[in-house]
């Protein structure tokens, strides 16, 4: 999204509503307090650096609070998340028309491919069917495998992707600008074994509360995916909240570990003609559609996974052969 657009959002949504913090937004929705007019919470996933060098000068100008979610085993160094890596190798095989046979992957790797591809017309699909039915250590693995095949670097992509540092936290941070935790690995929590997802989150949790040197609080789920057994892991560790992905607005009384969101990019405030329109925007952050029954949200709850890591390499070594 372009600093001008994300700013012009932020315009639009203060003339409807006072942009809070996280914080005092669950005490609204819990009942303790009472707002005199609706009110909306900043948020951003994954705490890519873009996030600094575009998002947060706007919100420092206009003193607008938020929260950064942030998977700490990559702050402060040139790592890549796994869906940006095996966005950019299928970006990179669609150009070179390798499908996921003539790509030559090992035969466990092929296999996840070949699964991936049914159905899906585009890379952005793939990505989604990957992600939605492997843990996320094996996509980290197929990553590097394509990466060897396509002549590709982890670190290839853009800058804004690489992960924020340290220093860049703690200074949002001094602006209202808080951080959340959101795993370690960017792992899809309902896709690992219930000890490993208490595994990831209590080391996200610890590594950032040393590193921004402030209590880590609130979480949001990778790929919006929640199960009752992760909720409670997240309690146990202390934390207060958690956001999915999905697309509904918060009432009183909501589950404050299971948050909805809107998720907006640069399209969703563009007019018939392509550019930035003020009505569309409004109708967007007010969710008009929604309201109209136009739109329907995607769900992200899930069963909790109460399997061990040998079950899930077991699973795991099953589909991809077969």
């Amino acid at each position: 999204m372009a600093q001008e657009t994300f700013k012009k959002h932020l315009e639009t949504l203060a003339e409807d509503y006072d942009i809070v913090a996280l914080d005092r937004a669950l005490e609204v929705l819990d009942g303790k307090s009472r707002p005199s007019r609706d009110i909306a919470v900043i948020t951003f996933d994954d705490g890519y650096r873009d996030v600094y060098d575009h998002a947060f000068p706007v919100m420092r100008d206009m003193k607008v609070p938020g929260i950064v979610y942030v998977p700490s085993a990559f702050t402060g160094t040139n790592r890549r998340i796994a869906h940006d890596r095996l966005w950019s190798a299928l970006v990179r095989m669609k150009d070179r028309r390798l499908g996921p046979v003539s790509v030559g992957v090992p035969g466990r790797f092929e296999s996840m491919l070949i699964d991936a591809w049914e159905g899906a017309e585009t890379p952005n699909k793939v990505l989604e069917n990957l992600i939605s039915n492997n843990p996320t250590p094996v996509l980290y693995d197929l990553a590097a495998v394509l990466e060897d095949r396509l002549g590709l670097s982890e670190n290839d992509g853009p800058a804004g992707q690489l992960a924020m540092s340290w220093e860049m936290l703690r200074e949002m941070g001094s602006h209202g600008i808080e951080t959340g935790a959101h795993t370690a690995e960017h792992t899809v929590l309902t896709n690992q074994p219930l000890d490993e997802a208490r595994r990831e989150i209590a080391q996200c949790k610890s590594v950032l509360e040393k590193g921004v040197g402030r209590p880590v609080r609130h979480f949001a789920y990778c790929n919006g995916w929640y199960s009752a057994g992760v909720a409670q892991a997240l309690k146990g560790e202390g934390f207060v909240s958690a956001a999915t992905t999905e697309d509904l607005p918060n009432l009183p009384g909501v589950d404050p570990f299971a948050l909805k969101r809107k998720v907006l990019w640069e399209n969703s405030s563009a007019g018939i003609l392509g550019v930035y329109s003020k009505a569309v925007t409004a109708c967007t952050l007010n969710d008009t559609l929604g309201t109209l029954a136009l739109t329907r949200p995607v769900l992200g709850a899930r069963p909790t996974y109460f399997g061990t890591s040998s079950d899930r390499a077991q699973k795991s070594a099953t589909a991809a052969h077969g």
